[in-house]
């Protein structure tokens, strides 16, 4: 009675600590499965933009630049500028940047943003570093402890000798047969 005594409150007491972290992790992981259809870290927004530029290339100093862009009042986030075609300039801000076609009075202002907390939680996620690598280690070991402890918590036609049996079974055998479909 002592070892399942054990064994209950192991699993009680790491799960509640690691309930932040499971909680975190969780969120992360579903945001980032679907990587291909949105961007789980930063909010990109585009728009047309009224951009009055000289058409010569050689005509195009920091100080027009400046002045073309005053009317959208990103020009405090102004960085540089650069042309990746003969006839395309891309100025570059702070928190983004602005395309056009020299000479063209349509441009396309992009702007980005970290997504709130859900960046945060990413990073923790895929970039672990200083004390959260071991912090993270820890939990990864804690998870283990939390899964084999949950095997043992209910006896009987619920507990792993009944139903569970099958349900861990299932449990193991779905993640085996994706990894064996990579």
């Amino acid at each position: 009675m002592k070892v399942r005594a054990l064994i209950i409150a192991a699993h009680r007491d790491i799960g509640y600590f690691f309930t932040g972290v499971i909680l975190v992790y969780a969120v992360s992981g579903l945001a980032l499965n679907h990587v291909d259809d949105w961007n789980p870290n930063f909010v990109i927004e585009r728009r047309q933009v009224a951009l009055e530029l000289p058409a010569d290339r050689g005509e195009v100093t920091r100080d027009t630049v400046l002045r073309a862009i005053e009317p959208l009042g990103v020009a405090p986030t102004f960085l540089s500028f650069d042309f990746p075609t003969p006839h395309q300039i891309k100025i570059y801000l702070k928190d983004g940047s602005i395309t056009s076609a020299l000479g063209s009075v349509e441009g396309q202002l992009e702007t980005i943003r970290r997504r709130p907390l859900l960046y945060e939680a990413n990073s923790l996620h895929l970039h672990p570093r200083n004390w959260w690598r071991w912090f993270s280690d820890l939990f990864a070991a804690s998870l283990i402890i939390i899964a084999l402890t949950g095997l043992f918590v209910l006896r009987g036609k619920n507990g792993l000798a009944g139903r569970g049996k099958w349900l861990a079974a299932a449990g193991i055998a779905l993640p085996v047969a994706a990894m064996l479909a990579i």
